[in-house]
């Protein structure tokens, strides 16, 4: 091979979003879903770039939001890359999961402290015995974005599964009542994984979308357009702000990473 790593990936970032480099704002968030994308475009006044990937640069914010698609490979994929930006400065997820604990309900917030490595992906940047844990210096600011907008927000340990059907496996359902774990996804492991594996500051807000082990608490085609209605703004906003005061506050955050990694 005639190209260098760091070469190779950065060229696989420009590739798969069909965007120079350059037009990369040093703080990212990250999602799973084309019509928050659209709406970050609509409220900054962002760039769309599209490729496999799909990137909406605001330069007035300092702040790109990435839709990479979804599942573990693609969270990888992203992280991998981004971290061979020159001047990355954070990530923020914004996802959505499914509530397990009933302490939760449709449209809370979660920041998750830890996550579960259910998946099979992040095992190929760290050992199976390694925590996926997010950067708390990062979290610091997801949590204070979601007090600011009113909510409450929920900390602790999610389950992240590369299993889509899982909620009629009664064993499984089993296994998540018992062991006190908030909300299940699909990403949150692997992007804290491999976050961790190449010193990128990463934090997540997640919204729970539904309660998939109550009666009728799946999410279906109704419940999910009353999910997108009602608190997609308000998402994007939190994300925002906790964007906007990671940046204000970016000398501080660096010397706390410092102890962090």
């Amino acid at each position: 091979m005639s190209l260098k790593e760091h070469e190779y990936v950065r060229q696989t970032l420009e590739r798969y979003t069909n965007c120079p480099l350059d037009e990369f704002c040093d703080h990212i968030l990250i999602t799973n879903f084309r019509r928050y994308l659209i709406r970050f475009q609509e409220k900054t006044k962002g760039r769309l770039c599209e490729g496999n990937f799909r990137i909406v640069n605001a330069k007035d914010f300092n702040c790109s939001m990435i839709d990479f698609g979804i599942g573990s490979p693609q969270a990888a994929l992203v992280i991998n890359c981004l971290a061979y930006l020159d001047s990355l400065k954070s990530v923020i997820m914004l996802g959505m999961c499914g509530g397990i604990d009933d302490i939760l309900n449709t449209g809370d917030f979660l920041v998750p402290s830890a996550a579960i490595r259910g998946e099979g992906t992040s095992r190929h940047y760290m050992p199976p015995e390694f925590p996926a844990i997010p950067a708390s210096s990062v979290n610091l600011y997801c949590i204070g974005a979601v007090r600011k907008l009113g909510f409450t927000p929920h900390c602790g340990i999610v389950y992240t599964t590369d299993r889509r059907l899982w909620e009629f496996d009664e064993e499984f359902v089993d296994y998540l009542r018992r062991r006190r774990i908030l909300a299940i996804e699909m990403e949150l492991a692997t992007l804290f994984t491999v976050a961790y594996r190449y010193e990128v500051p990463i934090g997540s807000i997640m919204l729970v979308s539904d309660m998939p082990l109550q009666r009728r608490g799946i999410k279906d085609k109704k419940l999910s357009e009353e999910i997108y209605s009602k608190f997609m703004d308000i998402h994007l906003d939190i994300g925002i702000d906790a964007v906007s005061k990671l940046s204000a506050n970016w000398s501080k955050v660096s010397r706390k990473l410092t102890s962090e990694w």
